[in-house]
């Protein structure tokens, strides 16, 4: 019989989600990889031993670890080694690009389905705090990275045909959308109370093309505005979706301001500005996203 991997302690890529010390010297993280999906870990004297983890785990930071098997269904996995690839360091002294990455954070927390690979969305992700890392960004890469994680998943929400009805939606035209529903209306359906513009719509399903093994059309130009408005489309989809609010997305509005998209300027710590509290309401455990009107990258 094939043994799993990790029995063996066979190492994967990670990308580090969450950290909550334990005790003195212990971490509990949950970490995104490449192998596994989605697992939570045990780091034993992480913050003690240079010799198994020489760097730590910094938020954000993509790392090469080996973990061996969860002691029982509910238990963490010990992590037996791990060494820092992409440490992502220039992300703290970047307000805006910390809070973006925030953002994708969390959202990968709830999309990523637990112990169960996913890499194509491992990749997406990976390569979004790759690029904050390395400068500025606008709105229209962020909905792009947004989009191309949530695609592999089956939670990226359907802008090329109506719901209801199945009728492509009019290119470079605004289309009416459904946040509840995943995807757009249109008007002879009914519509809905939420527009978002054609050309934001567009760069968002550009976006999808290569996970679909297709060419990518030339991102259309778009104003900062538009981009702007279908990202809090696209975040009001989500915090309908997983059910609860995105501390991230209510940073990136806040230091956005209204400006029109994020602010570019480098060296602007995070430490600057408060994140704000969670306002929303207990999280419905065990519920998984509905998938009505959502599309894997092949679906538009």
């Amino acid at each position: 019989m094939k043994r799993d991997p990790a029995e063996c302690g066979e190492g994967t890529d990670a990308i580090v989600l969450r950290r909550i010390s334990y005790g003195e010297t212990d971490l509990v993280l949950q970490l995104a990889t490449r192998r596994f999906g989605r697992i939570a870990c045990f780091a034993r004297a992480a913050k003690r031993s240079r010799r198994r983890f020489p760097a730590g785990f910094p938020s954000f930071a993509r790392l090469e670890i080996r973990v061996g098997p969860p002691g029982r269904a509910d238990a963490l996995r010990p992590i037996l080694e791990a060494q820092v690839v992409r440490p992502h360091l220039r992300l703290p002294r970047d307000l805006p690009c910390y809070a973006a990455a925030g953002l994708l954070v969390e959202v990968a927390r709830e999309a990523l389905p637990e112990e169960q690979p996913e890499p194509d969305a491992f990749d997406a992700l990976a390569e979004a705090l790759d690029r904050l890392d390395e400068g500025p960004f606008g709105w229209g890469e962020l909905l792009a990275a947004e989009m191309r994680l949530l695609a592999p998943l089956g939670l990226a929400p359907r802008l090329g045909s109506c719901l209801s009805c199945g009728a492509p939606a009019p290119p470079r035209r605004a289309a009416c959308f459904d946040v509840a529903r995943g995807g757009v209306i249109c008007r002879r359906c009914g519509g809905a109370e939420r527009t978002i513009s054609g050309e934001a719509r567009e760069r968002m399903l550009a976006a999808l093309a290569p996970l679909a093994g297709e060419a990518a059309p030339p991102a259309p130009d778009a104003g900062p505005g538009p981009l702007h408005d279908a990202q809090r489309i696209l975040v009001e989809f989500l915090e309908h979706q997983f059910g609860r609010r995105f501390r991230s997305a209510r940073l990136l509005e806040q230091v956005a301001g209204r400006g029109g998209g994020p602010p570019a300027r480098r060296g602007s710590s995070c430490r600057r500005l408060a994140t704000p509290r969670r306002t929303a309401g207990p999280r419905r455990k065990g519920r998984r996203p509905e998938r009505v009107g959502c599309v894997r990258a092949r679906g538009r």
